[in-house]
């Protein structure tokens, strides 16, 4: 799925035109009829997200967001029906992704509000795990998904990217491109100097996981050959041997990780 380029030009361009500026982002900058792009989202969710090299951040990040929770509540409601744990490790997946990224960008929108929701989808993922490790995960998988405090959770956050201008943040004028280049490379580097410094399984597995979202979702938006090999390698299929693998190619892997900050170097500032 490909964001439609027929959307009508809403905005001027709010950078001075420089050539770094043409080619990492090209001549236009827009903002979108947001409206549409929801409603394609809230219908399917079964394709992968393609952002135009201009969009600005407040566009792309709510866009980005509500692609996570319509999936969040796709598993919610399949987890709810089926009682499966293969169902609930994907609602997992997704409410961990959710509170990663809001609390990693939470400078587009609002950030007093962006944190608190970050915490709320943090505890939902603790409370997950620990149903995935209970002995009567049924039980409490029933209990903790009725919750009404899910409900109202889902509502408020449908709102919350819903709404068209009262919750924007200090960077929602930036490049899209350029905040998810600056916070892919943040991960980077602390990833490499936690596997160089320590190999603490509950710190690796916490930090690639941060890792792995970027470049799970924006390694074709940036258009980096390092960041493409980063990802078919080491991430593409959710490896559960990844520690081992990691370990087992720990140099060339570091080399890896080097050279792809070193790349996302030119989004900076």
């Amino acid at each position: 799925f490909k964001i439609p380029k027929d959307f009508k030009i809403q905005k001027e361009l709010h950078h001075d035109l420089n050539s770094k500026h043409i080619v990492l982002y090209g001549f236009e900058y827009q903002n979108f009829d947001i409206e549409k792009c929801f409603k394609i989202i809230e219908k399917n969710q079964n394709f992968s997200l393609d952002f135009p090299n201009y969009i600005n951040a407040y566009d792309g990040f709510r866009i980005f967001l509500f692609y996570l929770f319509k999936k969040l509540k796709f598993y919610w409601t399949l987890s709810l029906e089926r009682k499966d744990k293969q169902s609930l490790c994907e609602f997992l997946f997704y409410s961990r992704s959710l509170y990663i990224v809001l609390s990693s960008m939470n400078t587009i929108l609002d950030k007093n509000l962006s944190n608190i929701l970050a915490l709320k989808f943090k505890d939902i993922t603790k409370k997950t795990q620990d149903i995935l490790a209970s002995e009567n995960s049924n039980q409490d998988l029933l209990l903790f998904l009725s919750d009404e405090k899910i409900q109202d959770l889902f509502n408020d956050f449908d709102f919350f990217i819903k709404e068209n201008s009262f919750y924007e943040g200090d960077c929602k004028d930036r490049f899209f491109k350029q905040l998810v280049a600056l916070e892919l490379r943040k991960k980077i580097i602390l990833f490499r100097k936690n596997i160089l410094k320590n190999f603490d399984l509950e710190l690796f597995e916490n930090s690639f996981f941060e890792l792995a979202i970027f470049l799970e979702y924006f390694y074709r938006f940036l258009e980096i050959k390092n960041l493409n090999k980063l990802y078919e390698k080491y991430c593409k299929d959710r490896d559960k041997n990844i520690f081992s693998k990691i370990i087992n190619n720990k140099n060339k892997f570091c080399k890896l990780l080097k050279k792809s900050s070193k790349n996302l170097k030119i989004y900076k500032g």
